[in-house]
């Protein structure tokens, strides 16, 4: 129930729905408070509530308890009062509780599986607590725009290990840092933001105190593609698939609601077992591009290919088959993921397969 005008306090009765699993009320206009019931919900996954008013108050500390939550997410909702402690909740993915107005320390223990951690815009105080040099999964961490102070250890980067297709940004503006201790060295896709820290004087720290800030691109990015195959145009509506040859493509467009992460890129390759496992399909089947959006979401134009069975056949779906798939969809028949969180069709394209009994598009809202 996310982007709507849903006004009014969050019923603490909803505490009561033992298989509630994705609770998404983000931009919408609650007000009043935060209910602690909200705990007791046995099954819960992930609890987004950004761009509400919930008006100066605190997060409970009762939220402390939950222990299967995977992503936690209130950025933006005009909360007051310190971070609850969450070293109890032991695969936490995602925590974003920025622009707020958080006091008191950072937490001092999360996840070992935490990706990403946004608390800027908010007024935290004391330093950079030493668990957060071993989060070998991190992709972001923000700290940018409170009242940190002391030191920043190196080993907050230094530590992370990662492949050349991995990112890691922190952003750490803003604050009160006075001084870098260890290797100041970046690591290969390490961005470090320090800018507007008293240490910043300091004329050896300029690389880590450029005023660029990171590129966020919304452009699409391909995926798999066809490299491997020798160079070939098709005549329309049909495509060179994985499998270097020409098919019909079914074509469907698809966004991540609230994924567990904020860089693609390492988990392309699950992404692709998970939906072509879900659908029954072939990995070769599966082609798309993907764009972040506002959110953050993650729209990807999906790409369906037949399989190839000689070059004598249609290089087609059959009907059945273009059902089959599209009942996948439409009836969020697709198992759910912890790491990719739940979905939305945006259309489904039946294009070259449609007849007389489909409508060419078919749009889901």
């Amino acid at each position: 129930m996310n982007n709507n005008s849903i006004s009014g306090q969050i019923p603490p009765e909803l505490s009561k729905l033992p298989k509630l699993v994705h609770f998404l009320l983000d931009n919408n206009k609650l007000s009043g408070y935060l209910p602690p019931e909200l705990s007791k919900l046995p099954s819960l996954l992930i609890l987004q509530l950004d761009n509400n008013n919930f008006e100066g108050n605190s997060i409970p500390d009762t939220y402390s308890n939950m222990s299967k939550l995977l992503k936690l997410s209130l950025k933006n909702c005009n909360l007051k009062g310190p971070i609850p402690d969450l070293s109890r909740i032991p695969n936490l993915l995602y925590l974003d509780l920025s622009s707020n107005q958080l006091n008191e320390s950072l937490p001092s223990t999360l996840s070992e599986h935490i990706t990403t951690i946004d608390l800027s815009n908010n007024e935290l105080t004391g330093t950079i607590p030493s668990s957060f040099s071993s989060l070998p999964h991190i992709q972001k961490l923000s700290l940018a725009n409170n009242s940190l102070i002391g030191n920043v250890p190196s080993t907050i980067w230094q530590n992370k290990t990662s492949n050349e297709t991995e990112k890691y940004i922190l952003e750490l503006e803003n604050n009160q840092f006075t001084t870098v201790s260890g290797n100041i060295d970046l690591p290969q896709n390490v961005t470090v933001l320090l800018h507007g820290n008293p240490l910043c004087s300091n004329n050896s720290l300029i690389q880590l105190c450029s005023s660029e800030s990171v590129n966020d691109t919304n452009d699409l990015v391909p995926t798999n593609a066809n490299g491997t195959c020798r160079s070939q145009s098709c005549p329309p509506p049909y495509e060179f698939s994985l499998d270097c040859f020409c098919a019909a493509p079914l074509l469907v467009r698809y966004r991540l609601k609230s994924p567990g992460f904020s860089d693609f890129l390492p988990f392309i390759n699950d992404f692709e077992e998970y939906l072509t496992t879900g659908l029954s399909i072939n990995m070769s089947q599966l082609n798309f591009t993907f764009r972040w959006e506002a959110g953050p979401r993650l729209r990807m134009d999906l790409k369906f290919f037949p399989v190839y069975f000689g070059p004598n056949s249609s290089h087609t779906f059959n009907e059945t088959e273009v059902q089959r798939i599209k009942s996948m969809f439409t009836g969020w028949n697709i198992p759910d993921s912890d790491l990719f969180g739940p979905y939305e069709l945006l259309n489904f394209n039946l294009g070259f397969y449609q007849n007389g009994k489909c409508r060419q598009l078919l749009i889901i809202c």
